[in-house]
């Protein structure tokens, strides 16, 4: 099941295998979710079409707010191997993963197999 979510809804193995970050089938609509569950809490959700979403549930999320309330940052934290993960918003309503945060992309940790070039929207529930 993560495997489908990391690779980003490629059908194939064998150029999941191949790619550090993979890329998305053009045929197929993705949209990628950071989708706020509490204070501290969230799910990463990528929904690929119509099929069902995946989801990561990480230890703890938490945003940083500018003076206005906007949030600019969202911090996923996951427990070891894994790390934390800054998801900045940089480009007007979408969160970018932090390039430098990846850096050696561990396959223990599924956020690691993610192309930083796409952007994840923020949802409150």
């Amino acid at each position: 099941m993560l495997a489908a979510f990391a690779a980003g809804c490629s059908s194939t193995p064998e150029a999941q295998a191949s790619r550090p970050a993979p890329t998305d089938d053009p045929n197929i609509e993705v949209k990628r979710t950071i989708v706020m569950t509490g204070a501290s809490q969230c799910q990463l959700k990528i929904q690929c079409g119509r099929d069902e979403p995946e989801l990561l549930t990480p230890k703890a999320c938490n945003p940083a707010k500018a003076a206005d309330g906007h949030i600019t940052e969202v911090s996923i934290v996951f427990d070891a191997p894994c790390k934390t993960y800054p998801f900045k918003n940089i480009q007007g309503e979408l969160y970018f993963l932090d390039e430098k945060s990846i850096a050696g992309r561990n396959s223990a940790c599924p956020v690691e197999s993610f192309n930083t070039s796409y952007g994840w929207a923020l949802e409150k529930s």
